[in-house]
Parts: C-alpha cells; structure tokens; sequence
C-alpha cells in the first residue's frame, strides 16, 4: 500500500505562518509605496482582500496569469490572490499600479517571485519563533501507518530542505527521494503542482468548480508513484488531477482519494464535491481519519 501525501495543511496546520505572510506582504506593499499614497494603499489592500473572498473562482494562486488555486481553498491562497488582484487592476486602478511598481523596484521579477519571497520568509520567522510545526496527532499517524506496512511518500511544493528539517524535528523517519527505506517516508520536494502547461488546458467542471488539471510536473509524479491512495486538503492543487485519473485511467480506478477538510475549507467546495465528485472522501480529523481508513 503507498499512500501519496500533501505536505502543509496534511502534516501541519498552517495558519501562523499564513498570518505572518499576511501581514507581512501587507506591510511591505505599503511601506514600499509612494509616502503620499501608502494611507490609500493601506486601505486599499484591506478591500481588495474582501473582493478576492467574495469572488475565489476569479481569483487566487494564477502562476503565469491562469487561476491555479482558487483564493478560499487555504489560508495561503488568499495573499497570492491579492497580488493577482494587484497585477490585473495594474494600469488601470492607479493604486494597483502604484503597489506593481513597488514590488518591482526593490528588485523582484514579478508579483509572484514577491510572494514566493515572503512566503519563505514568514516560514523562517514562524520557524524560528514557534519551531517546525508538524501537529502531533499527524506524527502519531503517519507512525501508525508506517508500523503498519504503508509507503508514505510525501509530495509537496516546498523545499526538501524544509520537509527534511520539520520531519527530522518530529523525530519521523525519513529519507529523500529518490533513496527508499522501508518504515520511513519518503520526502519529494518542489512537486510545482500549481504549475500549469503553458501549451495546454484541460479545464474540468464538478457542479460550479471549474479547475484547471493540466499540471505536468505533479501528473509526471503521480504516473511514476502510482500510489494506492492520496491525501491533501486544497482539492485544486492535490486532488483534481488525481481525480481526473481516477476517472478516465483504469490503472487508477482502485485508488482513494482523501480530502482532509479544515477550519478553513470552503463551505461552497465541500458541497459541489459532494454532489459531483463523490469518488472524493472528506476526513475531518486530519492524518488520523487518515490512518482509520488505511488500517483501522
């Protein structure tokens, strides 16, 4: 049995470190704007956050100008929606553009590698300040299904270097890909899932969730892992792609999709899955109900 795993929100919770990107991707956007406007801008901000909430399917993680993630499906998706909000009102809201020009004058490429930048950066400070933060209640499962005869490989979009140093501070064992040992996990790092084909779209519809699936880099992973089962807890960027195999490959016929639901899951996704991806299986209490599924 091999069970593929996210990483943040599967082994961890991550609200901290999304408060402290947060705040932090605020606070910069308005300190690096012009001294006459950042009182307007502060403002501004604050309501362009309200827009990105209260329309996720415009909004969200969208590497390369196309919506990867949708900005409610976890706490981080909401500061890469504000600078998407940021790059399609630029040139014509005239905060918008002031806030685009400063991201790029202290040196970053594009909003993206600014967000990316500040990402890494609140995880440090968290880090430092709180210690790596693997939940308890998720060291304890994947210990149980690693007991119990069950390859984890844990595919995420973070470094190995963090995987390494937050799984080695929770005392589980594991190794890096592509090195295997039995009863320890197996960490691939920088799976790019939110990296969309920029030849190609294969846009798949459940109920009023329309997503895009064409990910080369994780659909490389999943074709080369064929695991048994899978786990995340953003359906975009963990479970689509998955999903759309499950459905049309008969070699992924057999495999469990688990979609860990949160604090923070949106009430709209839970329902449409409900009602057009039953093949979906939500858990509510994290790698625990995980592990109960797995091996009772």
């Amino acid at each position: 049995m091999k069970l593929l795993s996210d990483f943040d929100g599967v082994w961890t919770h991550p609200r901290e470190e999304s408060r402290t990107q947060g705040d932090l991707v605020d606070a910069q956007l308005v300190e690096w704007s012009p001294p006459e406007l950042q009182a307007e801008a502060k403002a501004w901000i604050a309501d362009a956050r309200r827009r990105v909430l209260a329309q996720p399917d415009l909004y969200g993680w969208a590497p390369g100008g196309r919506l990867s993630c949708f900005a409610d499906e976890d706490p981080f998706a909401e500061h890469s929606a504000l600078l998407h909000y940021i790059h399609l009102h630029a040139g014509i809201d005239r905060i918008a553009t002031a806030l685009h020009e400063a991201v790029l004058e202290p040196g970053h490429e594009s909003l993206e590698a600014f967000g990316g930048a500040a990402h890494a950066e609140a995880v440090a400070r968290v880090e430092k300040s709180r210690g790596p933060g693997v939940l308890a209640t998720a060291a304890d499962a994947g210990r149980r299904m690693l007991s119990g005869g069950i390859e984890i490989v844990v595919v995420s979009n973070s470094g190995r270097e963090k995987l390494d140093r937050w799984f080695a501070h929770a005392q589980l064992p594991h190794v890096v890909h592509p090195e295997s040992v039995p009863g320890s996990l197996r960490l691939r790092g920088g799976a790019r899932k939110f990296v969309l084909d920029p030849a190609h779209s294969a846009i798949e519809s459940f109920g009023s969730l329309s997503v895009e699936t064409a990910r080369p880099y994780y659909d490389g992973i999943l074709r080369e892992e064929m695991p048994d089962a899978v786990v995340g807890d953003v359906f975009s960027l963990d479970l689509s792609l998955p999903l759309v195999l499950k459905r049309t490959d008969p070699a992924w016929r057999n495999v469990r999709l688990f979609w860990l639901v949160h604090d923070y899951t949106p009430a709209r996704v839970r329902e449409q899955l409900a009602a057009h991806a039953p093949e979906v299986e939500p858990i509510s209490d994290g790698l625990t109900g995980v592990a109960r599924e797995l091996i009772g």
